[in-house]
């Protein structure tokens, strides 16, 4: 079921579809490599696929057991999907043909995040149980186990020649594996919370990655030197993608803003309010060249695609926020976000880059908030979840104190 809104949110975006279907929450989806076709995975215990272009249900494949994420392999024809807390399995499906392969495998909690090797040659899974398991989509070889991390391991993500795998996980650093030989090669630190979500950038040489501390991060992939902190959202950083063939990065927090900045400059292009439900539910698939990126819709069960004008967000100065309302319509601040700070060159400290407004929270509220809202997709994190948010922005600070 799809519709058209009447006024687009920003002049680079259009909304292009909404998809309405599901029967519970739906978590991480995955573009296919033409564009063409949304998996979406639910809670429901079915993916459903997508048409882009149409917006109509193409397929609904039917599983045991909720779903957690989705990846498509390198050519399009197949996909692998991680379960959920009733689950826990690796599943491989052919997307023609609508039917399962087979089941890789099974971890021990929930899987949070699959992922194919560039060549196609290799999937990796990782979960709730700390690991990060490598498969082999033939079936033919046991499953390379890599450990070291303390706690949920929330994403991964491979370097574009496939000879390294970056995880985020929620015992704060981000971690390079070896996947030949299962090794954790380095340690990444510098966010001062849960890390959610990682994204490596075409050319190889950045890594970004999104937290509970409201930053995105960025990283020298060759020394795993912190180079930039970007801020601007008000809650945790859920999703990180960079788009346009790595010339602009996305980032969508649980506040359900979205973030878009320009890579030659790191100047803000896009700041937009109201991008899907405001939940830990809260994902984005975004293709890595085409102008398409799909995520939550006002409810945790819908979901819209979104159209992005490249050209008009490289060639954007400065951003004002857009607040998208439930009936579609947007309303635009009158204040433009802050272009970067002065870069600096520092061997010592990460440039940090800020926009938007401060933001407090009740640290005893926010707790609460999580385990209730944690309580159905991470029951561990539930049972654990007595770390608080961060109580302002320190990049604000800093800005206003310059001002």
């Amino acid at each position: 079921m799809t519709k058209q809104p009447e006024i687009s949110p920003h002049p680079a975006l259009k909304l292009r579809h909404t998809l309405r279907g599901h029967g519970s929450a739906v978590y991480r989806m995955a573009l296919s490599p033409d564009g063409r076709i949304l998996a979406s995975p639910s809670q429901d215990r079915t993916v459903r696929l997508w048409n882009t272009e149409s917006g109509r249900l193409v397929r609904t494949l039917r599983h045991g057991g909720s779903l957690v994420c989705v990846a498509w392999s390198p050519d399009g024809k197949r996909f692998a999907s991680g379960g959920g807390y009733d689950d826990k399995q690796v599943t491989l499906w052919d997307a023609a043909a609508g039917k399962r392969i087979r089941v890789l495998g099974e971890h021990d909690e929930i899987v949070t995040g699959v992922a194919w090797s560039p060549d196609g040659g290799r999937l990796a899974s990782c979960s709730h149980d700390k690991t990060i398991r490598l498969w082999d989509p033939a079936g033919r070889r046991a499953p390379r186990i890599c450990r070291g991390h303390a706690a949920s391991v929330q994403g991964i993500a491979w370097s574009p020649g496939g000879g390294q795998l970056c995880s985020a996980s929620w015992d704060d650093p981000l971690r390079l594996w070896d996947p030949k030989t299962g090794e954790s090669r380095r340690t990444l630190q510098g966010h001062n919370s849960l890390i959610h979500c990682v994204a490596w950038s075409p050319d190889g040489r950045t890594i970004a990655s999104g937290s509970d501390d409201r930053t995105v991060r960025l990283w020298d992939a060759e020394t795993g030197r912190q180079t930039m902190v970007l801020e601007g959202h008000t809650n945790w950083v859920l999703s990180v993608a960079f788009l346009d063939a790595g010339r602009l990065l996305a980032a969508l927090g649980r506040d359900g803003r979205l973030l878009l900045w320009r890579i030659d400059d790191w100047a803000q292009v896009l700041r937009v309010d109201g991008i899907g439900e405001s939940s830990v539910f809260t994902n984005l698939a975004a293709h890595p060249t085409l102008p398409i990126m799909a995520a939550l819709g006002d409810y945790y069960h819908e979901i819209k695609i979104w159209e992005i004008d490249f050209e008009r967000l490289r060639g954007a100065e400065t951003t004002a926020q857009t607040t998208i309302s439930r009936s579609g319509r947007s309303t635009s601040s009158g204040c433009a976000a802050r272009k970067p700070l002065p870069k600096r060159r520092s061997t010592s400290t990460p440039r940090r880059c800020c926009w938007g407004t401060a933001a407090s929270a009740n640290p005893a509220s926010a707790s609460a908030s999580r385990k209730k809202n944690f309580a159905g997709l991470h029951p561990p994190m539930a049972r654990n979840s007595g770390i608080s948010l961060p109580t302002d922005c320190r990049g604000c600070r800093m800005a206003s104190r310059r001002n």
